[in-house]
């Protein structure tokens, strides 16, 4: 018997390395014409760009929230309510002492006291949630979160961390003027 020489691995690699025809067992995942996605790596990428959809709408709400939270001028300026004997819906002495009027346009509630009228913004506290009156509990209440207001704006109960805003109110040739870009100092 004669002795044959071992072939070196480099040797193999680069003169006689075998190549398997495609559908062989030895043939790469390329070779075959699969895709080079696997189950593993498509539910990976599906996490991937569901974290990344929650993340972008989390960040979308905190912009819009800390950096616009009203554009210049939208809902605020100078709001005549109507002259005194035709107060929003009718003369001042129909509208007993303790009501309240939601002006939607100007967003401030127009409250009746014994002294006259007060203005509050419609906007809650707590997270500018928009409040409404409730007369059966003559009780200013946001719907968000539950924080309660009296009708002089003061907190009663809830989240709201200080009272409803108030708007200077003025008298100008027998008609209510709120001024909503203008809060005044009580």
């Amino acid at each position: 018997m004669q002795d044959q020489p071992t072939p070196h691995p480099e040797s193999e690699a680069g003169h006689g390395a075998q190549t398997h025809p495609q559908g062989a067992p030895g043939a790469t995942a390329s070779a075959q014409g699969r895709s080079p996605f696997t189950r593993r790596r498509l539910l990976r990428l599906g996490w991937i760009i569901t974290l990344c959809i929650a993340v972008g709408g989390q960040l979308w709400f905190l912009l819009k929230l800390f950096f616009a939270p009203l554009t210049p001028g939208a809902g605020r300026g100078q709001f005549p309510v109507g002259p005194l004997e035709q107060f929003p819906v009718g003369p001042l002495e129909q509208f007993p002492v303790g009501s309240v009027t939601h002006i939607r346009q100007g967003r401030f509630l127009l409250v009746r006291q014994p002294t006259g009228v007060l203005a509050l913004s419609d906007e809650c506290t707590h997270q500018k949630c928009t409040v409404d009156y409730l007369p059966e509990g003559s009780v200013i209440f946001c719907p968000c979160h539950g924080a309660q207001f009296s009708v002089t704006g003061a907190v009663l109960a809830g989240p709201a961390p200080r009272p409803l805003e108030r708007f200077t109110t003025t008298l100008q040739d027998g008609h209510v003027i709120v001024d909503t870009r203008h809060r005044s100092t009580l």
